[in-house]
């Protein structure tokens, strides 16, 4: 079971529109993908998002600490990864999360179980929440209205809209608008929108009465002791989290929250990932996947805490891994199956990878 190559790759596909979170402008979707190979031929495979850290370098620097050790010994690997990077730990979690899950896919092949299955096995088909209304800056209101009226027609029993953050009258109309289409059924994104308290409340106030599934990220991860305090004031629930990583910085943000938001791909793998889940049960909270639903529906499918798995379509052009993977699991009546095939649910297809990458790297030990 000894690791005798990494190969690495980074992928940057350019979006149909620019894609603007407030201040935010995302031009391209950004992927690293990783492929862990041990010397019998069994390989773990694992993709996620840079988002401005140097994880392609980074995970070159552990592709080399990791060659030539048991892969089986996933735990000791990470620790060892982890300890080597105290300092620089925050810039360097996406790297390891991406080891962490490429382990988990080999064991989960060694083990002839898909990645549900393998840590528990709750159900067999998960609820889905789609992101509606991309590009938002570019559409109307009735645009989005009609994109959520025939996702509810299709089944879909709840969508998330991404809110503008520096327009409070447009977000207002624009919640409202969506609502009466799904009420009941939408939840808002701020992506980090406000830096002070007294802004934020007067936002969501404006929102509090729509009767929201839940405001997400109102401030940055960081502000944790803002998030808690904008929730003590609001009927709306709160969700939070996806870029947050450590057991003690999730319990600590869990207890002041509804939601907790979590990520394999940034919060440490998906070690971590059931790390933080089994945190937020015993705080007696739910928790929501942030996107990547093909490693994403095996944790609602294996945890009874785990509410939903977040879908970005292939349609709406905003997030395209589609054309990095085989056998992207997609949603049918509202609710989404995990592949059934022994791993973490990550099928990566390299020739794609090969024409799309624009940098990668074979990490093998010298002759």
């Amino acid at each position: 079971m000894r690791i005798t190559k990494v190969r690495i790759a980074e992928c940057c596909i350019p979006l149909p529109r620019v894609l603007r979170l407030g201040a935010v402008e995302i031009r391209t979707r950004d992927y690293v993908v990783i492929c862990i190979e041990t010397e019998d031929g069994v390989c773990g495979e694992a993709i996620g998002y840079p988002r401005g850290t140097p994880l392609f370098e980074a995970a070159i620097t552990m592709a080399r600490k990791v060659l030539g050790k048991n892969a089986g010994m996933r735990r000791e690997l990470m620790l060892g990864l982890e300890l080597a990077n105290v300092p620089a730990r925050a810039g360097l979690t996406r790297g390891l999360s991406l080891m962490d899950i490429a382990l988990w896919d080999i064991a989960c092949k060694r083990a002839q179980q898909p990645l549900y299955q393998f840590i528990g096995g709750f159900r067999s088909t998960a609820d889905v929440t789609v992101v509606a209304g991309y590009y938002v800056d570019q559409r109307s209101i009735d645009d989005v209205a009609d994109e959520v009226r025939a996702l509810k027609d299709s089944g879909c029993s709840r969508v998330k809209i991404m809110l503008k953050g520096d327009d409070a009258a447009f977000d207002r109309n624009y919640a409202f608008a969506v609502a009466g289409v799904m009420p009941g059924g939408l939840a808002a994104d701020a992506h980090w929108s406000w830096s002070t308290f007294t802004e934020a409340r007067r936002a969501c106030r404006e929102l509090d009465e729509i009767g929201l599934s839940f405001i997400e990220d109102p401030f940055a991860a960081s502000d944790i002791r803002l998030t808690h305090e904008l929730r003590s004031d609001l009927v709306t629930p709160i969700a939070a989290g996806e870029d947050i990583f450590g057991p003690r910085v999730v319990s600590d943000l869990v207890n002041g929250i509804d939601i907790l938001r979590v990520d394999a791909t940034t919060i440490g793998g998906i070690t971590s990932a059931v790390e933080a889940i089994n945190i937020a049960a015993a705080a007696g909270r739910t928790v929501f996947p942030h996107v990547f639903s093909p490693i994403h529906v095996h944790l609602a499918c294996a945890f009874p805490n785990v509410e939903s798995v977040e879908l970005i379509t292939e349609e709406s052009g905003a997030d395209p891994l589609h054309l990095l993977l085989r056998n992207v699991p997609t949603a049918k009546d509202g609710t989404m199956s995990p592949s059934q095939e022994p791993g973490v649910g990550i099928s990566v297809d390299w020739d794609a990878v090969e024409k799309l990458s624009r940098r990668h790297a074979v990490v093998e030990p010298e002759n």
